[in-house]
């Protein structure tokens, strides 16, 4: 029994330093149907559902190109989980064409530990909005979407990613706490007339 008692003392911080070692998953949207010029909505939201039940941290990559999104939104996690953006993400320059015409363009809710990054850019093509946007006269106009909505995150890292061209707002942050941009970048022509970040928090949202 003693020599059967040491073996498990000394077998049990190795496994833990094995388990320790593992690094996240990476879920690839392309391993998802995802193909370059076609909407990623459906694989993003798979692969998401995928890496927000995994109970060891996560990496979903949108990888290098450009491709199109039409609208999703993005709900919990329960473990650490980055979303990487590496290419270019574009949205349909017709706010028409938008399935849910009251939400923004990308949302996602409730997360904790999550962190966007990957030097990508989130091209909200707002050009043709721009042009029917008469909000400025008119209190009853058509609602356009933000480019990013972030609701209800916590201790989370928005970084080195750059949001271009919103139809509207480019990004807001609603009743979240700890929650760091770093390196963010909010991209727009002269002629744009768009307002920058919304922020509805009580808590700390710090910017670099």
């Amino acid at each position: 029994m003693a020599i059967n008692f040491i073996t498990i003392l000394f077998f049990l911080p190795l496994l833990a330093i094995n388990v320790n070692a593992q690094g996240p998953v990476t879920y690839d949207i392309t391993k998802y149907g995802a193909k370059p010029g076609g909407d990623i909505s459906q694989a993003l939201t798979d692969a998401w559902k995928e890496a927000s039940n995994s109970t060891t941290p996560s990496i979903i990559v949108i990888p290098r190109g450009t491709w199109s999104l039409s609208q999703v939104k993005l709900t919990g996690n329960k473990a650490p989980l980055e979303l990487q953006v590496q290419g270019t993400v574009q949205a349909n320059p017709n706010p028409s064409q938008l399935p849910n015409k009251e939400g923004e363009w990308i949302t996602i809710n409730y997360v904790n530990y999550f962190t966007l990054s990957g030097g990508g850019v989130f091209d909200g093509q707002g050009q043709e909005a721009w042009k029917q946007n008469d909000c400025h006269k008119n209190r009853n106009c058509a609602k356009l979407p933000m480019n990013l909505s972030f609701n209800f995150i916590n201790n989370s890292i928005i970084r080195d990613v750059t949001t271009k061209d919103s139809k509207n707002f480019h990004v807001n942050c609603i009743s979240s706490h700890n929650v760091t941009f770093l390196r963010f970048t909010i991209s727009a022509l002269e002629i744009a007339q768009t307002l920058m970040v919304s922020i509805w928090s009580r808590h700390n949202d710090p910017y670099h």
